[in-house]
Parts: C-alpha cells; structure tokens; sequence
C-alpha cells in the first residue's frame, strides 16, 4: 500500500512537471522566437549598414592628394653653360643612379664624359620620351649632346626635381599608381609575405592564420601576418586601430562584403595606394608609389628585387623597422622575406644568397635636402590668387615653378659662409634671385636656417632701405635729358629741407662735404647730400611717381626722408623696383609658377609673361651705367675685385640708420639678387652695405651667374669721354676722363680738356 501510494505521488509530481513544462514552453516559445527575429534583423540591417559603408566608401573613395611642386626642368643644349659636376649635381638631386645599367634612371661617367637613360616626363607642352643619350662638358660648357647611336640632339630636357607639396589637413601624402604600373616582382613579394592565398579566399583566410602562426614559431620573429590584405586595408580604410575582438569581428564581415562587391584587382590596386609605409617631417607616407621615393630617391619602376623586399619588409611595423633607425632590424627582416622568396620559388637559391649579400641601398636619409620652405611659401601666395585651398591639398595638382636648383645652392652657400664670417648668432638674412628679363624667381630663402617654415622675411620683412633707393631718384631726373645727364654737377654740401613745419639736415656717412661732383659720382659714392639735393630739385611727387612706376604699389609716405630710403620696403618688393632696371625699363611682375596640371596631366593655368608699360630704354641705360660705376669706383667696388677680370656687373649698396639694415640689390646679364642682413628686433647690425650684404651677393654671383652684363646699344645714345671731376668733355687719355652714354643733345659742350 506504501508503495502503491508512493507510485502515485511520483507520478502526479511527475505530470505537474510535465504540466510546467509545457506551461512554460508554451508561454516562452513566441517570445524565443520573436527574439531570434530581432536579431536576425539587427544582424541583416548591420551587415546592410556594413554593406552600405563598404560600397559607398569604395565607389567613391578619392584620396586627398596634395598638390606637387616641382623645380624648373633642366634643358640641355650644346653650349649650355653647365660644368660636369653641376650636372653631376643635378642627376643625384634626381635620383640618378651611378651604375653601368641602361634602365631609365641611371647614368655612367668617364671624366667630362656621361652616358645616360633618362626617365621621360609629361610636360605641360607635352611629352619628353625617354632615351639614352652622350653628354660631354669643357670647361664650364656643354660642348656635345648627342644621342646613343651618335644622331645629333637639339634639345633633350630632363624631368623636375620636386620641391615641395602643399599637403591636406590630415597629413597624408601619396603617389597614385595603378595596379598595371606596380611592378609584377613587387606584388609577388607581397603576395608571398602578406597574404599567400589572396587569390583562392574570400576576404577572410583561416588557412592563414594558421599558416602565419606555424611560420612564426620556426621563425622566432613575426615575418607573416594573419590578417588576409582586405583585412588589412578594410582596417586602414574604415576602422580604427584599437585592438578588440569587436574591432575583428567588424573586420572580417567587412572583408567579406568587400571580396562580394569587388574584385580582386581593384582591392589590390588600393591596398598598394593606401598602405603606411613611413613617417616624413610630420607627414604620413602612404602607398608603395611615394614610399619608393621617400627610401630609395627613385620610381617605383626602378627599384631592384632586394629594396622592393625591404618596402614589404616595413610594413609590418614601419617605425620598429625604420631602415635608418634601425638598419640591423630592417636588414634582417628583408633577409628573411628573400628566405621566404627562395623557398616559394619566386627567386633562385643562388639569386636569393647574392641578394642577401646587398646592403640596404637607400636614397638620402632625409628629404630635408630637398625642403625650400621659403621658395614654397611664395608659390602658395601666388596659387591662391587662382585657385582655392581645397584644389591646392585635395586634386593632386602639379604645379611647374622656375625654381633653379643649381642657384638656391648657390646662394645657402653664399650665405652660409657669409653669416658665419661676421660672427653674430642674431644676424638674419634673406635672398631673392630672379631672372632680369622674364621676372622669373629663381631662388629665394626667407632667413638663415633654410629648412625650417616660418616667418619669410623674403617676403614680410619690412625694413628701411637706405641707399637702395637712391637710384630711383636719379631715374626720374634721366628722363629729363633737357636738364639731367650722368655728367650734370650736384652741389654735395649741407641742406636743410623744410616740410611739414620741420626742419631736416641729412649728411654724408663720412660726415663730409664734397662740393660740385657729376651726377654718377654722386650715385657712386652714394652721397647723401647730393641725391637729397637732386631730389628736392625733382620734387616729391615726381620721385613718388617714378617708384610707383617701378612697381611699388603701396601706399608711399611723401617725405623728404624718401630720397634716401627710411622707406620701408621688403626684399620682395625691392626686387620688384630692380627687375624693372634690370629688364631695361618695362615693369614685369614677379612671378615663381610657369603651369598648372591636374592629376590627369591636363593643362589648368599658364602663368603668362607679363609686360608693362614703365620708362624710356635710353633712361634706364643710363642708371644702368651708374649702378655699374657703383660696383667699378663707387660703394660696392668690392665686386670688382672678388669677380672674375671682365665680369661686368650692376649694383647699390644700402645702409639703413644706425647700421640696422645691411642691403645689396644687383645684377648680371642672367641673375638679380637682393641680399637683406638684419636683426629680427632692429637692433643695430654694425654692417654697412658693403660690408654685410655685398660679400654674400658677390660669393652668389661668382658661384651662380654665367652672363656678364653687356652694354647694349640703345638707339638714341651717344658715348663721349668726359671728366669725373668737371663733368666737361675730355680727352680719353686724361687720368680722369671716363666714357659715358648720353642721350642725344644732353652730351656736355666745349672744349676738351684733362683737370688738374
């Protein structure tokens, strides 16, 4: 009965579990499945989401490329004036390789003697194909030009340095290259080391990760990743870098919608483009395209098989591998990738031993050679006044500038030696070189450290002239030949000029008076006095005239001061007053850019060659032939000396008050240069003109220029031999007789006679 009684109750217990079960299932079952709906809508609308970013951001990604900046092209010419190590100079700023290779990019040398294959480019005006051609130099010339199968070369013009880049917001820089323009070698080797079975995955590759895992325990080091290369560039393209297994998983669903939309060579094309390879002066090098430049100073097209292994190599960890830094690290891990090759069959063992046996074979170890910030600074001032700020750091941009390597090293080293000579940690300086008929910039640094950005004084620094300006005073008396010429005597005594309900009394810096004197002793000798008294004589307004008409275009404070240059003028705009002598009288405005490219090589913008009105030839001849009797007799005769015998060159020295500002503006038959040295807080230099900044311009016009100035005849002048003293005509054998141009019917009468 017990146990009957028992077998009851366990099975009455037994249904109400079975009752509650039911119970429950019955009651849970909608809601189980409900959820199990909500989720697989969620998933379906993250994988939709994930889908979206993937396909929008694919289809219509386009990289920020910043704007390239490049030098003028080299062209070559019989009779260039080039010495061979100049040229020399100019293959290795481009990446040139000393090799007996034939590839594009090389170049073999014998004495004065060169043979070369060049690279080819696309110009604004077309095409330069590449070819090898003979090069050979005599002396400081080009004497033949020729190509290999000795066919005479007119003209063979190599491609530009870059010089710069105007870069986006957030730093990036790349250069495109497509998946046809990467070199096969080169993506066999990424393939090999990064991601073996990308071509039979489908974004993600188990087989990987395992492969990976096994590869580095035998190695001992990390030398394959796990991640498959869409992995990799989903990563780069669209997540973060934390480290989470969310961030996985995000990945790896990504990578497989990404392997669903597109195909395998279009995600191979952007991983070689996206890619971080290197950090630069605080810019991130994307892409194996500027990273070939940036390790190696050279193409992507022409790098051998042990440095394209060396760029996959740093992938892995470009800072820990940094082939600088670091050189035993990177050297091993790319060993270890031509190990890898060797065993993949991608390279012979004997190919694989010799190629370990290279060293690394990097370009420069800083592209800080190549930085001009200052000559950048000024091409940007110029682009802005066409193009907005977003097409100059977002559409790749190639902008074409006269920018001449040869001279801006020229003139750092001009002003290295010549800051250092005078001894003073304070002393700045800045320098601006143009060519005198085109108004092209040629060079320019915008203080002593040239690599480092700031503040430009080139362009910015305004400071008080002096004598600079004095011969624009003496321009505005030429053009009246009814009263002026280079012989009219000026009284160089004391004056007072009375202006404004003051009173002024400016003196000569040797504190002496020197009586009657011609007029182009008086520039010469840059006498104070004399040109104050010109001035007065001219009027104001009429000196104001002639600087506007030179091309000063602010506002001038009408002061008597102005006749001997408390103006305030920056370098920038000082050239601009010499380019208009300089270029025989008409006014072309300065400019630093030739063309405009886009990213497809389609002409944008020609900077056009400006020609303005500005003053009669035969005036301009005139002040040309004093501010020659500057550097011959006169204040800057230092040139004289230090050029060589013959060399005929055209200057003015300039002193502002209490030695503050040491000047010097000249030029040559193919250069003008301003040289400003000064203190950044105006304190006094101690330097006079000829004494701070002449020396520099002279070590620059030694070093750069290769045309004298030559005294061309202009219609309507006329030489006669006069006296420096009287300024009465002489005989030519008279000790103090000079000849010198007048413009017809000014030349003085009489008879001809030495002074005593």
């Amino acid at each position: 009965m017990n146990k009957v009684s028992k077998q009851i109750k366990t099975q009455k217990k037994v249904k109400r579990r079975g009752f509650l079960r039911r119970a429950i299932s019955l009651l849970f079952t909608p809601l189980l499945i409900k959820f199990s709906i909500v989720v697989s809508l969620l998933l379906a609308a993250y994988l939709a989401y994930l889908d979206a970013t993937i396909t929008s951001g694919f289809d219509n990604k386009q990289w920020q490329l910043p704007a390239r900046v490049y030098a003028r092209p080299l062209e070559l010419y019989e009779g260039l004036l080039i010495s061979a190590s100049e040229f020399e100079q100019e293959l290795t700023d481009l990446g040139y390789e000393r090799t007996n290779s034939a590839r594009p990019g090389s170049y073999m040398r014998q004495g004065n003697n060169f043979t070369m294959s060049t690279r080819g480019h696309r110009f604004w005006d077309g095409v330069e194909s590449p070819l090898r051609a003979k090069v050979s130099f005599s002396g400081r010339r080009l004497s033949q030009l020729r190509q290999i199968d000795n066919r005479s070369l007119a003209l063979l013009r190599l491609e530009p340095m870059e010089i710069g880049a105007i870069y986006p917001q957030h730093n990036e820089d790349r250069i495109m290259v497509t998946i046809n323009q990467a070199p096969p070698m080169l993506i066999a080797i990424l393939l090999a080391v990064e991601d073996h079975r990308f071509y039979t995955h489908r974004g993600v590759s188990p087989v990987s990760i395992i492969r990976a895992a096994i590869q580095n325990f035998k190695s001992g080091a990390i030398v394959q990743g796990g991640s498959t290369i869409t992995q990799q560039l989903v990563k780069n393209y669209y997540l973060t870098l934390e480290q989470s297994i969310g961030r996985k998983i995000k990945e790896a669903l990504m990578a497989l919608l990404l392997e669903l939309h597109y195909d395998k060579e279009a995600i191979l094309e952007a991983y070689i483009n996206e890619v971080y390879l290197a950090q630069s002066d605080g810019h991130a090098i994307h892409g194996f395209g500027l990273a070939s430049q940036h390790y190696f100073n050279k193409p992507l097209k022409e790098l051998s098989v042990d440095q394209m292994a060396l760029l996959v190599a740093v992938i892995r960890g470009p800072n820990y591998y940094n082939p600088w830094r670091h050189p035993e690290r990177a050297l091993a891990r790319r060993n270890r990738i031509l190990d890898l090759l060797g065993k993949q069959h991608l390279l012979t063992l004997d190919d694989v031993s010799w190629v370990k046996s290279q060293p690394l074979h990097l370009g420069k170890s800083s592209q800080s050679h190549y930085a001009f910030p200052a000559y950048i600074d000024l091409v940007k001032r110029q682009l802005r006044q066409v193009y907005s700020q977003n097409d100059l750091t977002s559409n790749g941009l190639k902008i074409y500038t006269s920018f001449n390597p040869r001279i801006q090293r020229s003139v750092e080293h001009a002003v290295t030696l010549g800051v250092n000579q005078l001894a003073d940690d304070q002393l700045q300086a800045a320098v601006i070189v143009t060519q005198p008929k085109t108004a092209e910039v040629l060079a320019l640094i915008g203080g002593k450290k040239f690599r480092y950005s700031g503040f430009n004084r080139a362009l910015d620094a305004n400071r008080s002239v002096g004598s600079t300006i004095k011969p624009f005073i003496y321009l505005a008396a030429l053009e009246q030949p009814s009263k002026y010429s280079l012989a009219t005597l000026i009284d160089d005594k004391e004056i007072t000029i009375e202006h404004n309900n003051s009173f002024w009394s400016p003196r000569n810096y040797d504190r002496q008076d020197h009586g009657q004197v011609p007029m182009i002793t008086a520039l010469a000798k840059s006498y104070n006095q004399a040109t104050v008294r010109l001035g007065d004589q001219l009027g104001i307004e009429t000196v104001v005239d002639t600087l506007q008409r030179s091309g000063f275009d602010r506002t001038i404070n009408p002061v008597p001061s102005l006749f001997i240059g408390t103006t305030q003028l920056s370098p920038w705009e000082l050239i601009g007053l010499y380019q208009t002598v300089a270029s025989g009288g008409y006014h072309v405005p300065l400019k630093a850019i030739r063309a405009v490219l886009d990213k497809d090589n389609q002409p944008l913008e020609r900077f056009q060659f400006e020609l303005q009105s500005g003053f009669d030839p035969k005036a301009v001849a005139l002040v040309t032939r004093g501010l020659v009797h500057v550097t011959e007799q006169g204040s800057a005769r230092f040139a004289k000396k230090r050029l060589p015998q013959g060399f005929t060159v055209a200057g003015k020295t300039g002193t502002s008050g209490e030695l503050r500002d040491s000047w010097f503006a000249g030029f040559s038959g193919d250069m003008l240069a301003v040289v400003w040295l000064g203190h950044d807080d105006n304190s006094p230099t101690q330097l006079t003109g000829a004494s701070g900044a002449l020396p520099i311009w002279t070590t620059l016009f030694k070093s750069a220029s290769r045309k004298s100035l030559s005294a061309h005849q202009v219609r309507g002048l006329n030489l006669h031999w006069v006296d420096l003293k009287t300024g009465q005509p002489a005989a030519s054998f008279c000790s103090t007789a000079i000849e010198l141009p007048f413009i017809v019917g000014s030349e003085p009468t009489g008879e001809k006679s030495c002074s005593l």
